[in-house]
Parts: C-alpha cells; structure tokens; sequence
C-alpha cells in the first residue's frame, strides 16, 4: 500500500509541473506574438499611392489628386499634401489652377472632415480664394469679352466659359463694355451673353445706369435698353422721350406722365405691403465714377423701397411738377433713405435731400410747402419710413411762422400733432420730438391738441429700457409665471387685471410690443378685448396673444391605453424628433431666452411655418381687414418658456419696417422730452 501511494504522489508531482511548464512556455510564445503584431504594418494602399505620386506632377495634378482622395476619404493624404500649401502658398496662378480641379462638393467635404487639420483646411480656403480673384480679375473679364467675336469657335467656347464662372462680376464687366464699345456686333454679342448669365440682373444693371449714370453712360444704357426690346424697361424708354420731348406739349407729356405715376404708385404700394423678409440680395449700385455698375448686399425689402425711389427719380428727371406728383415722389424718397439708413436726418443729409430736389430754395421755404402733405401722404399709406424721414428734415434754425403753419390748422389738430398718436412707437416719438424742436422757437405758442402732446413727452420722459409686454392676468401663480417668460424674451412685464386696465395702460402710449391676455377676463370677452386694443390707435399694431390652460388630463393612465398604443421604442423615437423650429424634442420644452437680433435687429433666418389665423377666435366678419392690417392675433396653450413666443414676436418682427428703439434712441428721446417740459415749465 505504501509503495502505491508513493507511486502516485510522485505521478501527481510529475503532472503539476508539466503543467507549470507548460502555461510558462505558452505566455512566453503570447508574449512573442504581441510583440510580432505589433511590429507588422498594413501595406499602404496602392491607390494612395498612386495619387499621392501623381500629386507631383503639377497644379493641375496636385487638384485632381486631391478632389480623387477628397471621394474615396483619404483624409489623411490629403492632410499631407494641403500641410505645406498653409505655410509655402503657391503663386496666385498656381493655386487657382489647384483649386479648379477639386470640385465644390469634395470642398465641403474636405472642410467638414474632422480628420483634416485646421491647418490643411486654411490652406484650402487659400486656393480657393485666389481662384476667386483670378475669375474676377478685369483684365482677364475683359479679353474674354473681346472673345465673343472671334472667329474661332474655341475662342468663344473658352470666353463662355470665363465669363459665366465670373458670376456678377462678369455681368458688370459686360454692362461695361456695352457703354463704352461702339461696335454693333460687340454691343450684341455683350448683350445675348449678358441675358444668359443672369438676365434679371443684366437688365436691373442697364436700368440704374441709364437712371443714374452721366450723360455718356445714359445714352449707351439707353441705346442697349431698346435694342432688348423687352416689356419691362418700357418706363425707362418712355422717361428718355419725355426728357427730350417739349415741356409745352401736354397733350404728348400727360399720358406718358400717367403712365409713370401709376408706376411709382404700383412700386411704393408694393414696397409699404413688403414683409421684412430674412436675409439679403445681390443688387447693382451705381459706381463712384457713375458710368458703371458693382455689386453690393441689400435687404430685401430695403429692395423694393428703392425701386420705388428709382420710380420718383424718373418722374423727378423728367420734370414731373403736379404738386400731387411730387408728394409721392419725395414720400417715396425719404422713405428708401430711412429703410436703407435707419440713422438717416443729420444736418448734412436734410441739407443734400433739400438741395437736390429744390435746388437753392431756402429750406424754411420748402418745408412750409411741402412738410404737411408728405407726413399727410406717408401717416394715410402706412409708410413708417417716409413719416420718420419729413418729420426729422423739419429741423435747423425754424422761425416762429414757420412753427405755427405746420403745428395750427384752424380749431383741429394739425396732422403733425395727430401723428404723436401714431401706431409705431419710432414715430410717435419723432412727432413729439419735432414739435418740441418748433416749440423751442416759439414757447408761447398755442395749438390744438397740446395736451396729447405734453402726455406724450410726460411717457417719452419715463421710457424704460426695454419694450413693454402688457399682461392682463389675476392669478398669482399664472403671473409669475409671466414675468418669467417675459424676462427671457427681453421685455418689461406691466400687469393689469382688466380690460379697463388694459386700455388705460395703451392709452400711455408706451413702447408696447405684445399684448398678452388669458381667455375669459373678468370684465369682457377676449373679442371685446380685442375690439377694444384695435380701435385705439397707438394699439392697432400691437401683437395680441390669447392664451388658454394648458389642457388637463384626468386620468392618463386610460388616456394612454385607449389613445396611444405605441410601443415605448416608438414613443422615444417622436419625440426626439426635430419639431418645426428644428429642435429635437420641441421648443416649447426649452427654458431659453429669445435672440437679442429678434427683439432689436434685423432676423436673417426663419425656421417657422406660418399659422393661419384662428378666425373662429376673433370673429369671421366683425373686423375688416384694417384692423387685422398687422396679421398678429394668435391663440394657443399658454407656453411654459420664452421660446413659446418665438412666432409671434418673429411675425411682428418681419413687419416692422423700422427696427426697434435702441438704448441711444430711448436715451435721446428721453433727453428731449425732459428739455421740453422743463421749457414749458419756465414760461
């Protein structure tokens, strides 16, 4: 029995280190092949390669490659190769016949690839740019253009070619040439190419040349305008023949006259009903030399107030005198000088405005004439821009006669005292402000309506920082929650408890921007209160917003059974998808405050569907149109953050002509109101 168990101890023994042998060798030979695996590299792919050695043979080779890598996400390679473009730049030839391989498409690629490096990235902006030059360098332009007539078929191919990658540098480029080449054929051959790059461009280009431009120029922009014989620059044709037809021959002049008139009235109709729409448009401007066009950037609806100001400078060119022409002509006028400068009436521009539609008139003269009828014409169209604009050229050293013609009109108001009572708080103020400046010649000076003036200089000394959101509310808990809201969105929250309350509050006339309102107030209906804020003046454009509850569920444990029967994977897929606005989750869900550039600039961008007006809330045919003029009635569950009013204040934003009043414009405001009453308060 001993001689067994010692028998299979030492088997035991045996095995135990066998295996401890075993498992030793095993990591060694692990450790080997980590090691192995680790010295091994993939051979380098041959297309790569490939493309990285035909990168050498020059410009247009090194693009190719790039545009090919750019497709089959090399990104490393093409890190390689654009690396040393960012600090040795090639010649401005070189790089343009880099860039014009690579396609705009593999360009954005390249630029949104998280693999390339920012350095690689700046080189490729720096070819590009420079293939911009070279497209737009004039000399180049212009031995394209001089192509056009060639005989050889490639000539032209390559001239084509040049030109329509110039863009709107190649259209200013051929409007050029067109005035100043007399050859027939050149002149034709500018014109057909001109048409095809850009044919509503082309024709605008001639157009505010041949309005503007020196006699030279004009006669040549005209000359190319009836060569197009195109329906809309017949105005423009008809203007050149009534500058050279005889003043003395009514019978020739008042048709056309009627035509152009119904021209300017068509223009400033559509640019007073055009909605602030975002961002901008490439327009032509009249170059230093006013022989020319260039290019430049302009609001849209900035846009259609200048073509109708180039309508008033046609009838103006012409020598259209009827004293109603020229209330539309310089209502026209101003307003496109205040919509493209919202800062425009400083002494030097009143002084340039008066000198070149009135030559040397004195200018006590031409606002005792013309003054009244323009703020007349401007207050009755709804042009906020020209009203601003007449109201600050009735400045300067004013004499006392002059301050009682515009301010007296018998035993009524004057239309400029009418006017501190306007809907846009920009112009109510600026009608304050100019009678205090008439004022200031005269203090004794008696009219009527003075106490709506001394009110609105009484509210003008208070203005706050902010616009003022009126909230007609009772409920403690809704209240706050209000003033939160309105926090967020920039606003002075001012809370009234009744309709009654609510018209005391607009009758101040304060900087109101929104009008908030729950559903059932406790002294009239939400239609009676609308009816109310509409039929006052200073309220007509004010944003209402009518709020109902948040809806309640009973029960929605049964609710969910019963309606909604989606698996929970599908409920978390809804509802993180982007809603309207392109939030995922929704916007009304976010506690954020609205953009600065929504309450006080000018909005670049819409990420909305319009809603349609909730009639049945209102009234179908309670109101006509003029009271709904502004569009911003809006019902809808009361949002639980400022982001909830983002339509609303987004709509009223896009109608708005004149931006809002800024810090220094309340500050100015303030500062002549209290001049004002302390002049007052002296006598």
């Amino acid at each position: 029995m001993a001689d067994r168990f010692f028998a299979r101890f030492l088997v035991a023994i045996f095995a135990a280190g066998w295996i401890f042998v075993s498992l030793g060798s095993l990591s060694v030979v692990a450790q080997v092949t980590s090691e192995e695996s680790e010295s091994v590299r993939l051979p380098p792919d041959p297309t790569v390669e490939h493309l990285k050695l035909k990168a050498t043979g020059g410009p247009e080779a090194l693009g190719l490659s790039l545009d090919a890598l750019a497709r089959i996400r090399a990104w490393s390679a093409v890190d390689e190769l654009l690396k040393p473009l960012a600090s040795n730049a090639p010649a401005a030839d070189r790089a343009a016949r880099i860039a014009a391989q690579i396609g705009s498409d593999q360009r954005l690629r390249i630029s949104s690839a998280t693999e390339v490096s920012d350095e690689a990235k700046t080189a490729l902006d720096g070819i590009f740019e420079a293939r911009a030059k070279t497209l737009r360098d004039p000399s180049g332009l212009q031995a394209a253009i001089k192509k056009l007539t060639s005989t050889s078929d490639d000539e032209k191919l390559s001239a084509y070619r040049t030109l329509f990658r110039a863009g709107e540098y190649a259209s200013a480029a051929l409007i050029d040439d067109i005035l100043r080449t007399s050859d027939l054929d050149q002149r034709r051959e500018d014109l057909r190419v001109l048409l095809k790059i850009d044919r509503d461009a082309g024709i605008a280009g001639l157009r505010r040349v041949a309005l503007y431009g020196t006699d030279s120029a004009r006669s040549k922009a005209f000359d190319a305008l009836a060569m197009l014989r195109l329906q809309e620059v017949q105005v423009d044709l008809l203007a050149r023949r009534l500058e050279a037809a005889s003043k003395a021959d009514p019978k020739t002049r008042e048709p056309a006259l009627q035509v152009m008139r119904l021209a300017l009235h068509d223009a400033m109709n559509e640019a007073v009903a055009s909605q602030h729409d975002f961002g901008d448009v490439s327009v032509w401007a009249i170059n230093a030399k006013r022989d020319g066009v260039v290019p430049t950037q302009a609001a849209t609806w900035v846009v259609a107030f200048r073509n109708a100001a180039d309508a008033a400078a046609r009838l103006s060119r012409v020598g259209d005198d009827d004293p109603s022409s020229v209330v539309q002509q310089l209502t026209a006028q101003l307003a496109y000088r205040v919509a493209n400068d919202p800062d425009w009436g400083d002494a030097k521009n009143r002084d340039e405005f008066l000198q070149s539609f009135f030559g040397t008139a004195a200018a006590e003269e031409v606002l005792a004439a013309w003054a009244l009828p323009v703020l007349e014409n401007s207050v009755e169209t709804d042009n906020d821009p020209a009203a601003v604009g007449v109201l600050r050229l009735i400045d300067g050293e004013l004499s006392r006669g002059l301050a009682a013609s515009l301010l007296r009109r018998g035993a009524d108001a004057s239309v400029l005292v009418e006017t501190v009572d306007h809907p846009s708080a920009t112009v109510r103020y600026e009608a304050a402000a100019t009678i205090a400046r008439l004022l200031a010649a005269d203090p004794q000076l008696t009219f009527a309506g003075m106490s709506r003036v001394e009110d609105r200089w009484q509210q003008m000394a208070t203005l706050g920082e902010r616009g003022v959101a009126i909230i007609l509310e009772n409920r403690p808990e809704i209240i706050s929650s209000w003033q939160r809201i309105m926090a967020g969105a920039g606003f002075q929250p001012k809370l009234v408890s009744s309709v009654a309350s609510l018209e005391r509050m607009l009758s101040l006339g304060d900087d109101v921007r929104l009008v908030v309102s729950k559903a059932q107030p406790r002294d009239a209906s939400a239609i009676e209160m609308i009816d109310v804020v509409r039929r006052m003046r200073v309220g007509r454009d004010v944003p209402l917003l009518i709020y109902s509850p948040a809806p309640s569920i009973a029960t929605p444990e049964t609710i969910e059974e019963e309606i909604d029967q989606r698996t929970e994977s599908q409920k978390a897929f809804d509802g993180n998808l982007p809603d309207q606005f392109g939030v995922r989750g929704g916007i009304d869900s976010l506690d954020i405050a609205i953009e600065a550039s929504l309450i006080h600039g000018t909005v670049h961008r819409d990420w909305t569907t319009r809603r349609g007006l909730d009639l049945q809330l209102i009234g179908q045919t309670r109101w006509a149109d003029e009271s709904l003029r502004a569009g911003l009635i809006r019902s809808m569950p009361r949002p639980r953050s400022a982001a909830g009013l983002y339509e609303i204040l987004l709509d009223s934003r896009r109608r708005a002509h004149l931006p809002t009043l800024s810090p220094s414009d309340r500050v100015r405001y303030r500062l002549l109101a209290l001049d004002a009453i302390a002049l007052l308060t002296e006598e």
